[in-house]
């Protein structure tokens, strides 16, 4: 029995399926790939998949990734890709199948792409906004927790951030603490340059890496 963790893309419309969901869609298309996964055991038996890192709602990636126990040993994994998308809807493609590296429990960051716009300020005015919030010594908002809400500074979990003009926006790359320990959000800072630059922004979302604490491609 092999740990396999597959790697997949999530993006178009099918960023907007929830990740209950997701689970639901994979279930569906690992049973219908016929693929030999261990299932659980008992009076209602099915395959068992876990993620490592749940995308939010709304988020697109490149870099998802799905875990299971495959029982055949003499099974070539480049087979998996093929079986899986063959059996998946458009927006989600599985893009590489390996044995597992590393635990979820050693991710510690990931990388976010976001491309920002607003109807109510313009593009240049969009970047000073952002650049005088990256400017000041804190950038203080009120985080969710399992105790409530609680203030924290966002500028001390930036870990590297470009950002430029394009022609479609602000085009802002961010890699931000992510994992079971520390997770931020990049709507978070989002919804700070709200308030700072006192319009609404939509902000399009595209995860583009996960790390482990080397920074080494979770794998």
């Amino acid at each position: 029995m092999r740990n396999i963790r597959v790697f997949f893309e999530k993006k178009d419309e099918c960023k907007y399926i929830s990740h209950l969901d997701l689970n639901r869609v994979m279930l569906r298309a690992v049973g219908k790939s016929r693929l030999p996964i261990w299932r659980t055991e008992g009076f209602n038996q099915h395959a068992y998949i876990t993620f490592a890192l749940p995308l939010s709602l709304g988020f697109s990636s490149d870099c998802e990734s799905m875990d299971f126990r495959l029982l055949d040993d003499e099974m070539a994994l480049g087979q998996i890709p093929s079986l899986l998308n063959a059996c998946l809807p458009k927006g989600i493609r599985v893009t590489g199948c390996k044995e597992a590296k590393h635990k979820p429990a050693e991710i510690d960051s990931a990388l976010y792409e976001m491309t920002l716009t607003s109807d109510n300020i313009s593009t240049e005015e969009l970047y000073s906004a952002f650049d005088e919030m990256l400017g000041c010594d804190e950038i203080a908002v009120e985080k969710k927790t399992k105790k409530g809400f609680k203030t924290i500074n966002l500028k001390e979990y930036i870990i590297r951030c470009d950002y430029s003009v394009l022609n479609d926006g602000v085009r802002v790359s961010i890699t931000l603490p992510a994992g079971s320990v520390t997770n931020i959000n990049p709507t978070l800072y989002v919804s700070a340059l709200e308030k700072r630059a006192g319009a609404e922004i939509d902000a399009d979302i595209y995860r583009r890496g996960i790390y482990v604490k080397d920074g080494a491609d979770f794998e």
